[in-house]
C-alpha cells in the first residue's frame, strides 16, 4: 500500500515512474504522489534539449567566426608581403618568372605559415589545459587518464584546417602578385 511505501518518511512524497499505477490507500493526502517521468519531466527533457541544441548553434557560430579572422588575418599578412616585396617579384618577373611560379611561391609560404602557426596553436592548445588541470588534480591523474590517441588525431585534425586555411587565405594575394606588370613593379617606391 501506498502508506507502506511512505512509513518513516520526513517528507510522505513517492515518486512513480508509471504514472497510471494504482496503490492501495492513494486517497491518503498526507501523502503526495508525484510521476517521475510525467509530463513535467518530458517538458523538462524538451527545454533541455532546446538549451543543447542553442548552445551548440552559439559553439558552431563563434568557431566560425574564429575561422573568418583567421583567414582574413593571414590574407592581410600575405598581401602585406606582396606590397612589401614588389620589386622583388618583378625583378624575378623581368629574369623570366612565370606567373604559376610566383603564385606557387606565395601559396608555399603561406603553407609554412600556416603550418607553423597551426603547430604551434595544437601544442599550446594541449599543453595548457593540462598544466592547469595537473595543479588542480594532480599531474599524475591527468597524465594517466588522457585518451593519447584522440589527443594526437585532433592535433594533426587542427595543424591540416590550419594549414589549409592559410592556403585559401593566400590566393587572393598569390594571384594579385602573380599579375603584376613587371616594368610597374621595378618603378614602385614601397
Amino acid at each position: 500500500s501506498l502508506s507502506a511505501l511512505a512509513a518513516g518518511m520526513t517528507q510522505r512524497v513517492v515518486l512513480d515512474s508509471v504514472e497510471g499505477r494504482v496503490f492501495a490507500g492513494e486517497k491518503d493526502p498526507a501523502i503526495r504522489r508525484e510521476p517521475f517521468f510525467g509530463k513535467e519531466s518530458d517538458e523538462q527533457i524538451e527545454r533541455m534539449q532546446r538549451q543543447a541544441r542553442a548552445e551548440r548553434f552559439r559553439t558552431l557560430w563563434i568557431v566560425g567566426i574564429s575561422l573568418l579572422v583567421t583567414v582574413l588575418g593571414v590574407a592581410n599578412a600575405l598581401l602585406m608581403s606582396v606590397t612589401e616585396r614588389f620589386r622583388e617579384i618583378g625583378t624575378m618577373k623581368c629574369l623570366g618568372a612565370l606567373s604559376v611560379f610566383i603564385r606557387t611561391l606565395f601559396l608555399i609560404e603561406s603553407s609554412l605559415i600556416g603550418l607553423a602557426g597551426s603547430l604551434v596553436g595544437a601544442i599550446l592548445g594541449a599543453l595548457l589545459p593540462m598544466i592547469a588541470y595537473g595543479f588542480a588534480y594532480r599531474f599524475g591523474l591527468v597524465f594517466g587518464s588522457l585518451p593519447y590517441g584522440a589527443l594526437a588525431l585532433s592535433a594533426l585534425g587542427a595543424i591540416a584546417v590550419g594549414t589549409l586555411l592559410a592556403v585559401i587565405a593566400a590566393i587572393y594575394p598569390a594571384r594579385f602578385a602573380s599579375r603584376m606588370v613587371p616594368a610597374s613593379a621595378l618603378r614602385s617606391t614601397v
